[in-house]
């Protein structure tokens, strides 16, 4: 219960941070980070980052081992998976 408790005040710090940033840095990098199609409605867009952000922080604050093994293990597959596609793309004769 403590970790939970611990976690929605994580959360609601995060997400008034998230929201607050919104009209400076924080929605400029979304902006020039999605690709047009993406990019929606800006006050809608600003609730979905913003709750995005919020969770994974929450996450982080309260349980960091597990997060940190999970993105190294996100980025070692990146690795493999970008390193098999130019593989494939060298055998693949595109005429």
């Amino acid at each position: 219960m403590t970790v939970f408790i611990v976690w929605l005040i994580a959360f609601a710090v995060v997400l008034l941070l998230a929201l607050k940033a919104w009209e400076g840095a924080l929605g400029n990098l979304a902006k020039r980070w999605l690709p047009a199609q993406l990019q929606g409605d800006p006050a809608q867009d600003r609730w979905v980052f913003s709750i995005a952000l919020a969770v994974l922080g929450a996450t982080f604050i309260v349980n960091p081992i597990s997060m940190l093994l999970t993105l190294i293990l996100l980025a070692v597959l990146t690795w493999i998976g970008m390193r098999l596609a130019g593989w494939a793309m060298r055998r693949a004769k595109l005429h």
